[in-house]
């Protein structure tokens, strides 16, 4: 026993040589253990494949994800916001200051996005809303129809054959008018002042379709149903048709609105339009003519033409110039009106520009055209037979 009691105390005292001493106070800790070299990460190109999971016991078939899934739907939040100072004088009302939305693009905001459905076919959707940016209040309401989104709200099918869209959408009218104006319906247009009439901008419940591009040439078509019950013919129907090759842009479209967009009357519109890329200018311009059929009184046509450039002076400016007018053909009291509008656009980076733009409108006896911004509030408003002038000073940002 006494031997086995001093094997004990042997191996003890051993043990508790071994231990390492408690630090004191005055002894520093040991020096912490150095970082791990930083690890360069991978290019944001490089896909990475995540490891497999191998399946547990208790995994069954329903929680076993599909082989393949559809690639998610693609949504983009977008807008614009345009505002500007605007000074008119020269009308017999006298002399306008004022701070407008929608100097050269209405100011609006809106999602759009895509899906695939097949391996060629995806799906296609927009909901545009307009805002007037100097007060807050929505655009393309009136008479106390407010809408949620009245720029465009439609959804439709996009391929190799076209697109078919479903909606409240742009008329391929007005847009093949626009396409050949160097203020495209901006401040100071004849497309926009009425000397040019370019139609109805959108049309609710339409259907649209747009054909590729082939060998230059390409096109659009719309019928927007009226849904007015025993008037089942009063639709609109718009095409248009394109062809580009170079520097050469032709175009030429029609209009037939029957009591959808004007209630008392039906008017069918014609352009034909055309542009040519010289160096640094482009020059455009088109004809113009709308017949318009009251229910009661006497039909008219009203004739206009219009011609203008963009002009790229510096590497970040363009000179913007433009002449048009229009008349009632064989009015009894002449109604023509003119206007010239010069205007500078200025790209200061990819999300920013900045523009003034100067117009005068010289109106015969039955004509009150006035300056005004494409998508602006309020409006400077002349007599018959002035002369109105207009000086807009404005900013573009587009997220």
């Amino acid at each position: 026993l006494q031997q086995q009691q001093a094997r004990i105390e042997q191996l003890e005292k051993q043990a508790s040589e071994r231990r390492p001493p408690a630090l004191t106070a005055a002894e520093p800790a040991a020096k912490p253990l150095a970082a791990p070299a930083p690890v360069a990460p991978l290019a944001a190109s490089t896909p990475v494949a995540a490891p497999a999971l191998a399946p547990t016991s208790s995994s069954t078939p329903a929680e076993t994800p599909p082989a393949s899934l559809p690639p998610p739907s693609l949504m983009t939040f977008y807008g614009k916001l345009d505002l500007f100072a605007e000074a008119n004088w020269g009308g017999s009302p006298g002399s306008r200051l004022a701070m407008e939305s929608g100097g050269m693009n209405g100011s609006r905001v809106g999602v759009k996005g895509a899906s695939d459905l097949t391996g060629n076919v995806k799906l296609v959707y927009t909901l545009e809303a307009g805002f007037f940016g100097n007060n807050g209040r929505p655009a393309q309401s009136s008479g106390g129809n407010t809408r949620l989104f009245g720029r465009q709200a439609y959804v439709g099918v996009e391929g190799r054959l076209g697109k078919l869209t479903f909606g409240r959408q742009y008329s391929p009218y007005f847009l093949e008018t626009i396409r050949f104006d160097s203020f495209e319906n901006g401040y100071g247009s004849p497309t926009n002042d009425g000397n040019v009439k370019p139609g109805p901008t959108r049309y609710d419940s339409a259907v649209v379709y747009a054909a590729p591009k082939y060998r230059g040439f390409s096109g659009m078509g719309m019928v927007a149903l009226g849904g007015k019950t025993g008037k089942s013919d009063e639709n609109a129907l718009g095409l248009s048709l394109n062809y580009t090759q170079g520097p050469l842009g032709l175009g030429v479209s029609y209009l037939n609105d029957n009591h959808n967009a004007y209630a008392s009357q039906r008017t069918r519109f014609a352009f034909a339009g055309g542009s040519y890329q010289i160096g640094k200018v482009k020059i455009m311009g088109g004809l113009a003519g709308a017949n318009i059929s009251p229910d009661q009184g006497v039909a008219s046509e009203w004739r206009s033409w219009f011609i203008g450039s963009r002009i790229d002076v510096t590497s970040s400016g363009q000179l913007w110039l433009n002449y048009g007018e229009g008349h009632t053909r064989d009015a009894p009291v002449s109604d023509r009106g003119l206007v010239y509008a010069a205007a500078w656009m200025e790209t200061i980076n990819l999300q920013t520009k900045a523009y003034l733009a100067y117009s005068r409108h010289l109106n015969d006896p039955a004509a009150a055209f006035a300056p005004s911004g494409t998508g602006a509030y309020d409006y400077y408003t002349v007599s018959p037979g002035d002369t109105a002038n207009g000086l807009a000073l404005g900013i573009q940002y587009t997220f």
